[in-house]
């Protein structure tokens, strides 16, 4: 699967902004997603030897009723 960046997996995964994937990052929890090419920083979704994106972020964010990533699974799509 080919890397995104932040505005784009937000996209992907129905966030309305970056925010929830910078505040993540920040944490330090996105560490084993992130690649950097060139000086930028892009998300791999679906890194071998780890869970999928989604699957990992649902795992680490607290449920809400309004998270999209709840919904969905982009691994189907």
């Amino acid at each position: 699967m080919p890397y995104c960046t932040y505005s784009e997996t937000a996209r992907i995964l129905g966030y309305s902004s970056r925010s929830t994937l910078y505040k993540v990052r920040k944490d330090g929890w996105l560490k084993p997603y992130e690649v950097s090419i060139e000086g930028r920083k892009y998300l791999d979704l679906h890194p071998r030897g780890h869970s999928p994106l989604d699957q990992y972020l649902k795992g680490i964010l607290q449920w809400r009723p309004s998270n999209p990533i709840r919904k969905m699974n982009y691994m189907d799509l």
